[in-house]
């Protein structure tokens, strides 16, 4: 499956970097979802409970409790998927987002900050929130549970550097 930025690569274009997201980041969702089932299947196999006018209330108990404990992994999950954040030799391409989505497509010359913040559990389970702002954008794009966001920063400052000296070279050419 190619990743949102492999789908929008313009001629003359190729990926430097693509982001590694953390699937520990849902380490939580994980942990909730199995004490849920586990507590679903200790509700289900409890003889106690299979009278015959309990047997529908436990039914619909034990269903309950897998709807509220894998609701939150199914979305964490979508979350991870539908994460997609690459560097390219000229542009920051990416997309995050399930039901509302933000992308961005912003022009290496004209990003103006990348930031990267370690929540509590980021600095744990070693995962970055990554904030990509543009000239003229008035709030930043976040990227969450990036495990390589160090060397994304680095590759978007290369990329940076290496733009402003092709448009130096071009603008010497031009004037010679």
């Amino acid at each position: 499956m190619s990743s949102y930025a492999e789908k929008n690569l313009i001629s003359g274009e190729s990926i430097v970097l693509k982001a590694k997201i953390n699937f520990l980041a849902i380490i939580r969702q994980i942990t909730w979802a199995v004490i849920m089932i586990v507590v679903a299947i200790v509700l289900d196999s409890n003889e106690a409970l299979n009278a015959e006018g309990v047997e529908p209330i436990k039914t619909i108990v034990v269903a309950v409790c897998l709807v509220i404990g894998l609701t939150p992994l199914l979305i964490g999950i979508l979350g991870l998927v539908c994460t997609s954040f690459a560097v390219t030799n000229k542009r920051v391409i990416g997309k995050t987002g399930v039901l509302k989505i933000e992308t961005l497509d912003l022009h290496i010359d004209k990003v103006d900050t990348v930031t990267k913040k370690a929540p509590f559990w980021g600095r744990i389970l070693r995962y970055y929130y990554v904030e990509v702002r543009g000239s003229g954008s008035s709030k930043p794009v976040t990227f969450k549970y990036i495990s390589n966001a160090p060397q994304l920063k680095n590759s978007i400052t290369e990329a940076i550097e290496q733009h402003a000296a092709e448009a130096r070279k071009a603008q010497a050419a031009e004037i010679a």
